[in-house]
């Protein structure tokens, strides 16, 4: 019988059966996303699908590793975030493939902010509006004759503050902390999040789901732009829930259906900026119903392409199922086209296309390999930008050329 320490070694897709839990926890992991606990006769089954991480709930703590490794799913985090000066080392973090993502995130995290702080939080000028006793920065006249009437004193000024608390060192002072409330991590982790902390104390700490600051990259603070990567990186999939003012579930989640789904959706717009993702449409002449593919390209004269990503494995004979087949037939019929593709994330040969009796749609299938190098992966989609659709402009030119 499975007790509740085998939730914390839980991998894509498995379930676990019967297991101990009271109604608040299984409400909590419901609530977290990471598993689905449904009550049975025995107990509870928990059944781990497409999300991958770990949470955790007083003593409880549950763990999904994901079956492409920790590490990859950060490089794939990074490249589906657009974060280009990431560079995840497997030798650099030096951590097993079958370690907890949080743990890995953690230690990279540390790693790179002891490389980019070495010598010191970077400053910066903030621009803010103060109410002195004293002249000190530039005086607001219209707001000195409005607020004061003509008094002298206090002045209405405009100072910029050489100051530690710029959007770069909030953004990692609240990555730091995000990842301190995180289960299971080592010792030497959790010193290095705290000498963090302490170093960048003056920076104002983020509120947790609030849009994140938005920071340029120049070179006064190239040296932050891997670190800076990691912590928005890490604020993105850091999750903190609350009921009563009690908290109920922390952890860092990555629902890999998406992920799978934005990192697709990147790289092809990166080799052909005409497809975009999830556009919503409408599928009857009413406009009742609609249809989200989640990817279409339109090339200034139409829908010329549409196609659907698919985070599962086909079976042993490769056969894709019906519903599959039924959504992309919809979505041509309703864009007026004759080809639909299928996109799926578990590499190896693909199916001949499906032509649809009845219909002018043929449905194309892609695998592609999610466990490849960043570089090969690259080289991946830009085969598939190829047969999904033409690329135009010198862009993808010099692409094929450095593949």
């Amino acid at each position: 019988m499975p007790t509740r320490s085998d939730l914390e070694r839980l991998s894509e897709g498995q379930a676990l059966y019967p297991v101990d839990l009271t109604t608040a926890e299984a409400t909590a992991l419901n609530t977290s996303q990471l598993v689905k606990a449904i009550p049975d006769e025995l107990g509870w089954r928990v059944t781990a699908e497409y999300w991958v991480g770990s949470v955790a709930r007083g003593d409880l703590v549950v763990r999904v590793a994901p079956k492409i490794g920790a590490v990859q799913v950060l490089r794939l985090l990074a490249m589906a975030d657009g974060a280009a000066d990431l560079a995840v080392d497997d030798e650099k973090v030096g951590v097993a493939d079958d370690a907890d993502l949080s743990a890995v995130l953690a230690r990279m995290f540390v790693l790179e902010a002891e490389h980019a702080l070495a010598a010191g939080p970077l400053r910066g000028y903030r621009t803010e509006d103060q109410t002195l006793p004293v002249l000190r920065g530039r005086l607001r006249l219209r707001d000195q004759y409005l607020r004061r009437f003509g008094q002298l004193s206090p002045l209405e000024v405009t100072v910029d503050e050489w100051t530690v608390d710029t959007a770069e060192n909030q953004l990692i002072r609240s990555a730091a902390l995000a990842l301190l409330a995180l289960p299971g991590l080592t010792p030497g982790v959790e010193t290095g999040l705290r000498r963090l902390d302490r170093m960048l104390v003056e920076a104002q700490r983020l509120v947790p789901g609030a849009v994140l600051p938005a920071w340029q990259p120049t070179r006064l603070n190239a040296r932050l732009h891997a670190l800076l990567g990691l912590a928005e990186l890490t604020l993105r999939h850091v999750s903190v829930e609350s009921t009563a003012g009690e908290t109920v579930v922390h952890g860092f989640r990555v629902n890999m259906a998406h992920l799978f789904e934005r990192l697709v959706a990147r790289l092809l717009a990166d080799v052909d900026p005409a497809w975009s993702a999830q556009v919503t449409l409408p599928l009857d002449r009413g406009e009742t119903l609609v249809i989200r593919p989640d990817l279409v390209r339109d090339d200034g004269t139409g829908w010329t392409g549409v196609a659907d990503t698919k985070y599962k494995v086909l079976d042993e004979a490769g056969k894709v199922s019906n519903a599959d087949i039924y959504q992309l037939v919809t979505y041509c019929a309703c864009l007026g086209l004759t080809t639909g593709h299928l996109i799926y994330g578990d590499g190896g040969t693909a199916p001949p296309p499906y032509e649809v009796r009845g219909t002018d749609a043929a449905i194309s299938v892609h695998r592609i390999d999610l466990t490849a190098s960043p570089e090969d992966l690259r080289a991946e989609v830009l085969v598939l930008a190829e047969r999904l659709g033409p690329v135009g402009g010198d862009q993808a030119l010099r692409m094929v050329e450095t593949a």
